[in-house]
């Protein structure tokens, strides 16, 4: 019998060691492909940001990552209101269209505002739910790039703007 408890007590020591080496090496993963990536792209930020952006671009992309973050987020995007989709997705475009029309200074800033445009006329007849979910990606990355949001220390890495991980 007591041996039995002495083979009991090494599995379970066992199982503990091993259960700290994967966590730890699953910290280790995560710092470099996920964590370090994404301080590289904040850094880059610094250093050039986009430059030019007008008040009412800028408001545009934080009301628009807002309203992404209430359709999509927190599960939403499982069971996505597609009249809510389109709704969105129309201004989108409208507004998209607006600006690229008084003209957009950043390069990077213009292609990632005329992919936008693109995304949000398919998604304004057909609220595709990966396109929906594309958009609310780049405007929380624009959104990071442009206002220096920081509810989140998520990249997407979709934006040209803000530039995408390594």
């Amino acid at each position: 019998m007591k041996k039995k408890g002495r083979y009991s007590k090494a599995v379970l020591w066992s199982v503990v060691a091993v259960g700290l080496l994967v966590a730890g090496g699953a910290g280790i993963y995560m710092y470099f492909n996920h964590i370090k990536p994404q301080e590289d792209l904040k850094a880059q930020l610094e250093k050039d940001p986009p430059t030019g952006v007008t008040d009412d671009l800028a408001a545009m992309i934080a009301d628009t990552h807002e309203q992404y973050n209430n359709l999509t987020g927190y599960g939403n995007i499982d069971g996505l209101d597609q009249d809510k989709a389109i709704t969105l997705s129309k201004r989108v475009f409208k507004e998209s269209g607006e600006a690229l029309k008084k003209g957009i200074v950043d390069k990077q800033l213009e292609d990632d505002m005329k992919t936008i445009h693109q995304l949000a006329k398919e998604t304004s007849t057909n609220p595709d739910k990966e396109q929906v979910r594309l958009l609310h990606r780049y405007f929380h990355d624009l959104d990071i790039a442009v206002n220096r949001y920081k509810e989140t220390d998520t990249v997407f890495g979709v934006t040209e703007t803000l530039g995408k991980p390594e």
